[in-house]
């Protein structure tokens, strides 16, 4: 997965360095609800999907 918009480890070493100097927040969070660094396993992630659920035949689509 070579996603633009995920930073390279470097770079993601070098943001989060800056980030925890400055006080911002990367968007992610840990268990605790604390702001945490971008993780390291970013570049692994896939979305995760499920397949629609089960209707009944009388039942609308949405």
């Amino acid at each position: 997965m070579n996603d633009p918009a995920i930073p390279s480890p470097a770079e993601r070493q070098a943001l989060n360095a800056a980030l925890i100097t400055s006080g911002t927040e990367t968007g992610f969070w840990d268990d605790d609800g604390r702001p945490a660094p971008w993780p390291d396993d970013i570049d692994e992630w896939a979305p995760v999907s499920q397949p629609p659920g089960a209707t009944e035949p009388q039942d609308p689509p949405f």
